[in-house]
C-alpha cells in the first residue's frame, strides 16, 4: 500500500511530458531574480540545443512565485541544455532526453538538476558541483570586478588554471565512466564540449591543425563547437577588414569616468566573410549553414543595404524554414523603407506603434527628459539599469526616455522587458540613417542626452545614472 501510495504521489508532484517533449520544472525561488553587483546578464541563464541542430532556445523560468512548469517540443531525441550560475564562470550542463522531466533546485544556492522519470548515473547531473570542475573566473567576469584587466602574472596564473581543469576534468571523467557512475552518452557530450572549450581559450591554438574538426556535423549542437568554427574562420581566413576613424567621441570608463577621444577602430567585413564560407569546401553541410547564419545576422546588424540578397543565399543552405521567418521578424526584414528614412528619428514600442522622437518629445514638453541609449547586447548599459530605477523613484518628475540601438527587434523586446522599461521605451528604427543621431555621433553606447523643458538639448554628454554627478546636473536643469 505504501509502494502504491508513493508512486501516486510522483505522478502527482511530477508532470508528465508528452512523448515528442521535455517538461522543465523550476522550483520556487528568487535565484534567477537577484540584481548582480556590477553586472547585468545579457540573456537567459538557460539554453539548449537539440541534437543536429545549431539553433538556441532561451527559456525564461517565472518561479519567483511559485514552481514553474515549462513543456517543450522537440523533433531530436534530446538536446545539450546550459544553465549559467549567478557568477558567470560557473555552469551546470546536462543531457536531458525526450520525455524526460527535469527539476530545477535552487535551495542549496545554485541550480541542482534531478530526472525523477527514469534512473541516471550519479554523474550524469550535476557534475560540475559534485566533482567541483568549474572554470575559473573569465576575462569580462575580472574585469567588471576589478575595473581593468588582468597584469601579465595574473594572466599567467589564469592560464594556468585553464590548463589544471582540462586535465583534471578529462582524467575525472575518464575515471566515471570506467566505474560505471556516467553514461557514455554524457560522458561525450561532455568530453566533447570541454575539449573545444579549451582549443578555443588556448591562445597558442594552431587552428589549422583542426581542419578535420570542420566535419564533425554531429557535434553542431554543442555550444563550444560552434564558437571553434567561428574562431577556425577568424583564425585561417583571410577577411577583409573595415576601419572607421570617429572625432572627439566621449568614452566612459569602467569606474564611470569620462574622458574625450579621436577613436580609430578595425572590425571584420562580414559580407566577405559570409562569401568566403560560402565558396569554401571545408565546411559539413550543418557547419556551413551555421556561419552563414553567424554572419547573416553580423550583416543584419550592420545594417547593409544588401541584406536582402544575403538571405536569398542562405536559402540555398537553410534547412530550417522556421529559422528564417524567425530572422526576417527579428531584423524586420521588410520594414527597409522605415530603416532609410533621414529626416526624422524613428521609434518603435514594443507592439510595433510608431512614432518618432520629435513626437515623443512634444508629448513631454515642460518636463526636463534624460535620455538613455542603450542596447540588449551591451553589459554596461544594463548594469546601470538599478541604479536608473532608483533615480527615477527619487525624481518622478524628470522623464526617463529608453532609446534601443538594437537591429533585433525582439531581443530589443526580450531586454525590455526583463529590465522592466514598461514607460517611455522605444527601439530606434533609422539609428544607421537619422540625421539627427548621425550629428550627435550616436556610436559608443552606453551614451546620456538631457533635454531642458523647453525642449533644449542641454546636455549631450550627461553623466550616467550611476554616476555621482547626475544628480547635481538634473537639478541644474529643474530648477530653471
Amino acid at each position: 500500500m505504501k509502494l502504491v501510495i508513493a508512486l501516486l504521489l510522483s505522478c502527482l508532484t511530477f508532470a508528465q511530458p508528452k512523448s515528442d517533449s521535455i517538461t522543465f520544472i523550476f522550483k520556487k525561488s528568487d535565484y534567477l531574480f537577484k540584481e548582480v553587483p556590477n553586472q547585468k546578464r545579457m540573456t537567459a541563464f538557460l539554453n539548449y540545443s537539440e541534437f543536429g541542430q545549431f539553433k538556441e532556445v532561451y527559456l525564461s523560468p517565472q518561479n519567483k512565485e511559485k514552481d514553474d512548469v515549462q513543456t517543450v517540443a522537440i523533433q531530436s531525441d534530446k538536446l545539450f541544455l546550459i544553465h549559467y550560475w549567478q557568477e558567470f564562470h560557473k555552469v551546470s550542463r546536462a543531457v536531458v532526453y525526450k520525455g524526460d522531466t527535469l527539476v530545477v533546485d535552487y535551495s542549496k544556492g545554485y541550480p541542482e538538476f534531478s530526472i525523477p522519470n527514469r534512473v541516471t548515473k550519479v554523474s550524469d547531473l550535476n557534475l560540475e558541483q559534485n566533482e567541483n570542475l568549474h572554470f575559473p573566473e573569465d576575462s569580462f567576469q575580472f574585469f567588471l570586478e576589478n575595473k581593468r584587466s588582468r597584469n601579465k602574472k595574473e594572466l599567467q596564473t589564469y592560464e594556468k588554471e585553464l590548463t589544471d581543469l582540462s586535465t583534471n576534468f578529462n582524467t575525472r571523467l575518464n575515471e566515471l565512466l570506467v566505474a560505471d557512475q556516467l553514461s557514455k552518452d554524457v560522458y561525450e557530450a561532455q568530453r566533447n564540449y570541454m575539449s573545444y572549450y579549451f582549443l578555443n581559450s588556448d591562445t597558442n591554438t594552431n587552428f589549422k591543425k583542426h581542419t578535420a574538426d570542420l566535419k564533425n556535423e554531429e557535434l553542431i549542437w554543442l555550444k563550444s563547437y560552434r564558437y571553434f568554427l567561428e574562431k577556425y574562420v577568424q583564425s585561417e581566413f583571410k577577411v577583409k577588414q573595415i576601419t572607421k576613424e570617429l572625432k572627439d567621441v566621449t568614452l566612459t570608463s569602467a569606474n564611470n569616468k569620462t574622458k574625450t577621444h579621436d577613436v580609430k577602430f578595425t572590425k571584420d567585413d562580414y559580407e566577405d566573410t559570409f562569401l568566403q564560407v560560402e565558396a569554401s569546401d571545408l565546411f559539413a553541410p550543418k557547419a556551413k549553414e551555421f556561419l552563414l547564419y553567424v554572419y547573416l545576422n553580423q550583416i543584419a546588424k550592420s545594417e547593409s543595404h544588401k541584406l536582402s540578397e544575403y538571405v536569398t543565399v542562405f536559402k540555398k543552405y537553410s534547412t530550417d524554414p522556421t529559422l528564417l521567418e524567425s530572422f526576417e521578424k527579428a531584423y524586420l526584414v521588410n520594414e527597409e523603407s522605415l530603416k532609410k528614412v533621414t529626416n526624422e528619428v524613428v521609434l518603435w514600442d514594443v507592439n510595433k506603434n510608431k512614432t518618432t522622437l520629435e513626437e515623443v518629445l512634444q508629448l513631454n514638453k515642460g518636463k526636463v527628459i534624460y535620455v538613455d541609449f542603450w542596447a540588449s547586447w551591451c553589459g554596461p548599459c544594463r548594469a546601470a539599469f538599478p541604479a536608473s530605477r532608483e533615480l527615477h523613484k527619487k525624481y518622478p518628475e524628470v522623464v526617463f526616455l529608453y532609446l534601443s540601438t538594437d537591429a533585433n527587434f525582439e531581443a530589443w523586446k526580450k531586454a525590455n522587458a526583463f529590465e522592466q522599461l514598461e514607460a517611455n521605451s522605444y527601439l530606434i528604427l533609422n539609428n544607421k540613417t537619422s540625421e539627427y543621431l548621425l550629428s550627435l555621433k550616436i556610436d559608443f553606447i552606453p551614451r546620456y542626452l538631457i533635454i531642458d523643458s523647453n525642449g533644449v538639448l542641454v546636455n549631450q554628454n550627461a553623466p550616467g545614472a550611476n554616476s555621482d554627478k547626475i544628480e547635481a546636473e538634473l537639478k541644474k536643469y529643474m530648477s530653471n
